[in-house]
């Protein structure tokens, strides 16, 4: 048995659960809050984990989230600690801090097209401050509030996309990427919901929102940051209308976006518009990688739960017949059980950013 002793900060309350994060399943593969340590009387926390002799790995101490993992004592990230297990059997750490400013808020965000300010939030991935030559892709997504903080999250359920994404990455499944999110408006539908030409159209923002986000928050984060700014290494995604938006993005800005989470839209907007036209100037399909979902409980209704998942059956027929399943362009999905909310979506957030960025020689 290997022995764990972790002394933690003296502004550390003797009731607060610490946990240990690192590689292979004995330390949690990396879930933030899998290995609890015992608490000691003097407050140090304590573990005797199962790790066999010459196990190699990484590890770092966290109270219970990656937001919340031990940083260098000025809220600054710590590299991952190494561990081997040789013929010692004890390791002792010292924590010097908790937390590290991983998400920066940019509030009231002005724009030209469309009438109302919001927030922008950028999560930064693991490594970002101790690499500063290295430069990430991006995930932009849609209703930004309901990503990282119960908040501003709808019903305070958010996906907890900074801790799925910090996880995934720590355990190699995806490449480390930057995430933006861009909150909702009260005009949502206005601007996520793109219409055909007619009489509705005065009430259609979508493509106003597209100039807002590829001319004004996208230069505005590829300046700030150290992003990949290319299509290849730029993606768009959402759910809901959130969803459907990110599918319109991809077939307007073709050398923008090149990458796409489409994770149950809303394909029975406008009368099916975007699966009625999908057709219509194909070649964004060519070059465009898409995660599609729908969950099989989606719906008020039976009748509606079968409505769902035939459109976006529907809809990945269409990409397979364009090729996209061939060169492995295209993730289709049903979800059992799934249903329509942001436990939904976050459950399966991993899978997403797997397929979209994937890690080195996955």
């Amino acid at each position: 048995m290997f022995e764990f002793v972790v002394r933690v900060p003296d502004i550390t309350p003797p009731w607060q659960p610490v946990f240990l994060a690192g590689d292979g399943p004995i330390l949690g593969d990396w879930f933030a809050d899998r290995v609890r340590l015992d608490c000691w009387d003097d407050g140090t926390r304590y573990a005797r984990l199962d790790l066999p002799t010459g196990f190699r790995g990484q590890f770092l101490v966290t109270l219970g989230r990656w937001r919340e993992a031990e940083s260098d004592g000025r809220g600054h990230e710590l590299a991952p600690r190494e561990l081997h297990v040789n013929h010692n059997d004890f390791q002792e750490v010292h924590v010097a801090g908790w937390g590290r400013s991983s998400i920066e808020y940019h509030y009231d965000f002005t724009s030209r097209f469309v009438p109302h300010p919001r927030t922008i939030s950028v999560w930064l991935p693991p490594g970002y401050e101790l690499d500063p030559r290295r430069r990430y892709p991006v995930l932009y997504m849609h209703d930004g509030q309901n990503l990282f903080d119960p908040e501003t999250a709808f019903a305070g359920n958010p996906w907890w996309a900074n801790e799925v994404a910090e996880r995934t990455i720590r355990a190699s499944q995806a490449e480390p990427l930057i995430i933006v999110g861009i909150a909702n408006s009260v005009d949502r539908l206005r601007e996520y919901g793109p219409r055909r030409c007619g009489k509705d159209r005065a009430g259609d923002w979508s493509r106003d929102y597209g100039r807002f986000l590829v001319e004004e928050v996208k230069p505005f984060v590829d300046a700030c940051y150290r992003t990949r700014p290319e299509a290849e290494h730029t993606g768009i995604g959402g759910s809901s209308m959130g969803g459907l938006i990110s599918l319109h993005l991809c077939k307007w800005y073709p050398a923008v976006f090149g990458r796409c989470a489409a994770m149950s839209p809303s394909i029975w907007w406008d009368q099916e518009y975007f699966l009625q036209n999908v057709h219509v100037a194909p070649e964004w399909m060519k070059r465009c990688r898409v995660w599609l979902d729908m969950g099989t409980r989606e719906g008020a209704s039976e009748v509606g739960m079968s409505a769902m998942l035939n459109r976006t059956r529907r809809l990945a027929t269409q990409f397979a017949r364009r090729g996209m399943e061939d060169r492995e362009g295209l993730h289709y999905e049903e979800v059992d059980g799934g249903m329509h909310n942001e436990a939904a979506w976050s459950s399966r957030f991993d899978r997403v950013l797997q397929f979209l960025f994937p890690a080195a020689g996955r």
